[in-house]
């Protein structure tokens, strides 16, 4: 199993023999430090990439250290060590400048000259651009050669700018990806290219969505890819169940998920568990449970982006439950947090208009 997870400048494991090795073949050709990254909005110069692997961009320093980022943190990267470097460098002057669909034809020349380690780094960033750029079918092209050979990258980098409309690109997309499926060489494989025929029939609305939604979560699951795509269509799959009352089928994965992913994940699973106890409670027990998952995000997870609705949630536990006072100061925390944004906000001033005041509001109001 592949227990696919996001990785930040994590140190390499190449060997110091192999890192020497490289430094010296670098400086024979006249090359070391001839190379640029921008991570996380920070610019990284006279440095030498000297690989890529499960999603990870590997570079050495001009004093020797050796260092990586994620493929996801890296917004541009500037090279003339490789082939084709002109078309390459230009394909990231675009997507820096916010046209990541001029880029996509200089990625592919640029591709057709690649060698090792390289054609597997433009491949994931013809793909970024791709998927930016609306340009699905190409996206997906790609991302299927990833997904047989890296489940790493190929989960961070899963499409997810869907078609939400049925065409003959759409279709044919759709065949492949069933092809690819038939011809999947492992579980991890499969995994992945079924999540991503599961997403873009929900994104059309396709009732066989439906029908895929819950072995897929089992699949996720038992194959251990985990990343914030996965489990983002994770969750979807729960709610589309939700939305048909298989509860059960639902609470039974997301307490396996809650023991697999990772803790950075768990927030999207525990907001899963809150939907699904908050659709099937039928008892003011019941309801009142479904507030403790969505407040562990709020304890647990402070700084969350998703601790708003983890709020709005455990108020609507709480109202159902008939303790709307507690509701209500639970609303009155979601719109001063600074973790919600505003339509979130808005959701919250929407559902604190229908509670009843307190006597002291009411008195307050009336003086």
């Amino acid at each position: 199993m592949v227990r696919v997870q996001r990785h930040i400048a994590k140190p390499l494991g190449t060997s110091v023999k192999t890192l020497t090795c490289l430094l010296v073949v670098f400086e024979a050709a006249g090359l070391v430090h001839a190379d640029s990254l921008v991570v996380r909005g920070k610019p990284l110069s006279d440095i030498q990439i000297v690989g890529y692997s499960e999603g990870m961009i590997e570079y050495s320093t001009a004093v020797g250290d050796f260092d990586r980022f994620s493929i996801l943190e890296v917004q541009s990267i500037n090279v003339d060590s490789i082939d084709r470097a002109t078309k390459f460098n230009a394909a990231e002057q675009s997507v820096g400048e916010g046209d990541p669909r001029k880029s996509v034809e200089s990625y592919e020349t640029a591709l057709l000259g690649a060698r090792g380690f390289w054609s597997d780094l433009m491949r994931a960033r013809l793909v970024q651009a791709a998927d930016e750029s609306y340009s699905f079918e190409t996206a997906v092209r790609n991302w299927i050669k990833i997904a047989h050979r890296d489940a790493v990258t190929a989960s961070w980098l899963l499409p997810k700018n869907l078609p939400t409309q049925p065409s003959h690109a759409t279709r044919r997309v759709l065949k492949k990806l069933e092809r690819a499926i038939e011809q999947s060489a492992t579980l991890t494989e499969r995994t992945l290219l079924e999540t991503l025929r599961f997403s873009t029939l929900k994104a059309m609305d396709d009732p066989a969505a439906r029908v895929l939604a819950a072995p897929l979560m089992g699949l996720i699951i038992k194959s251990s890819v985990f990343a914030p795509r996965t489990i983002d269509v994770f969750t979807t799959a729960g709610d589309l169940l939700v939305e048909n009352a298989d509860y059960a089928h639902v609470q039974q994965q997301v307490e396996k998920a809650i023991v697999e992913v990772p803790e950075s994940l768990l927030p999207e699973i525990l907001l899963l568990k809150a939907r699904v106890q908050l659709a099937s409670a039928t008892t003011p027990e019941e309801y009142l449970a479904a507030a403790f998952p969505a407040m562990r995000v709020v304890i647990h997870f402070p700084k969350h982006p998703l601790v708003g609705e983890a709020l709005i949630l455990s108020a609507k536990a709480h109202e159902a439950s008939g303790r709307s006072p507690q509701a209500r100061r639970l609303l009155e925390a979601c719109i001063a947090t600074d973790q919600a944004n505003s339509e979130i906000k808005s959701e919250a001033a929407h559902l604190l208009k229908r509670l009843p005041q307190s006597p002291k509001q009411i008195e307050n109001e009336s003086s």
